[in-house]
């Protein structure tokens, strides 16, 4: 029996600009399985939503490689909980664009972030705001997100 419980993080981050979804997606399908994490990753050109699932200590040491990586700037934490079950167990870690069809991940995604952060919801989904407003949200101490 393995004691180390699920945690799911589920963060927002700008891109730089020098992503390589290819390459980003290969090396974390290839690490991921290894590390048992599963997730999604939504791009919409400017800014990334990724959820990261699995084993809590195998989680911590993905999303702080996440935070090293120069290709995120300004990394907020929408959520980070104990889960008993995986939302994205299919995937060892699937992309999703801006305007691809709606399936099973996009659907489970766009539940979470309305749960979690209407604005981000709206900016992403609905085509309107801004992420800043997110950030601004938070900066006044009125989400409960964390920023790297």
């Amino acid at each position: 029996m393995h004691d180390d419980p699920l945690r799911q993080i589920f963060y927002h981050s700008r891109s730089t600009g020098r992503a390589d979804l290819g390459a980003i997606m290969a090396s974390s399908k290839r690490n991921n399985g290894i590390d048992g994490i599963t997730g999604v990753l939504f791009h919409d050109g400017q800014s990334y939503l990724q959820v990261l699932e699995g084993p809590a200590s195998s989680v911590a040491t993905t999303y702080d490689r996440i935070c090293a990586d120069p290709r995120h700037t300004d990394i907020t934490v929408i959520s980070d909980q104990v889960i008993e079950d995986r939302d994205f167990a299919y995937w060892s870690m699937e992309l999703r664009e801006t305007g691809a069809p709606s399936d099973d991940a996009t659907w489970r995604l766009r539940r979470r972030l309305e749960r979690f952060s209407p604005d981000l919801h709206h900016y992403f989904f609905d085509g309107g705001g801004s992420p800043d407003a997110h950030r601004a949200h938070d900066r006044d101490g009125q989400g409960d997100e964390q920023q790297r």
